[in-house]
């Protein structure tokens, strides 16, 4: 099953021969980078109530997605599912592990999860650095999308599902906004939810 990337706007078709339920959600797919985040207690973005909650994987979402501006469009000349300060905070994303940009250690990779926003990743250089100028990372991931994965406590157990035997690194990979948060009621951290691709 082939995806055609769309460079220039940072998402994906939708695979041929997808499900039904796939293609009714009509969402655009994003290329997306991802990091392991070790410091995600409490002071999160979205206040002490966002705090990771058991059985949903936590994480931070890069500033300019997070603001509600993170300057793609889908195929269909829609603004991307991404809201704003108040918006962006509780809402659902399903990532698919694609490949393992650091370490390159030749370990096997987790599988997907769909993770619940709580925080917003700082503007640092090469992961969360996206502007309308230049809406894509800096660090060689070219990803319009930056999602820092809580590895503490119960939500720790979604970072360590999807990044796998690899560990604390860098992956890129898929990401697919899900509206209400449907995926979750497949299991612990959206473990039926299914791939990407």
């Amino acid at each position: 099953m082939t995806i055609s990337l769309l460079a220039s706007l940072g998402t994906a078709s939708p695979p041929v021969g997808a499900p039904d339920s796939f293609l009714k959600r009509g969402l655009p797919i994003h290329r997306a980078s991802f990091t392991w985040n070790k410091n995600c207690g409490a002071h999160v973005a979205c206040g002490p109530a966002a705090a990771a909650k058991p059985g949903i994987g936590a994480a931070a979402i890069n500033t300019l997605a997070f603001e509600n501006a993170d300057g793609g469009i889908d195929g269909e000349g829609n603004k991307p599912h991404v809201y704003g300060p108040n918006g962006a905070c509780g809402s659902c994303w399903h990532l698919q592990p694609v490949s393992n940009f650091y370490p390159s250690n030749g370990k096997s990779l987790g599988t997907p999860v769909v993770v619940q926003i709580n925080d917003v990743c700082p503007m640092d250089k090469g992961y969360c650095d996206q502007t309308v100028e230049h809406p894509t990372n800096t660090g060689g991931f070219d990803a319009p999308v930056h999602f820092d994965l809580c590895s503490m406590g119960d939500a720790g157990e979604a970072a360590k599902q999807f990044f796998g035997e690899i560990g604390p690194g860098v992956v890129t990979g898929l990401a697919q906004y899900d509206p209400g948060c449907t995926l979750l009621e497949k299991g612990p951290f959206g473990s039926g939810a299914g791939t990407l691709e």
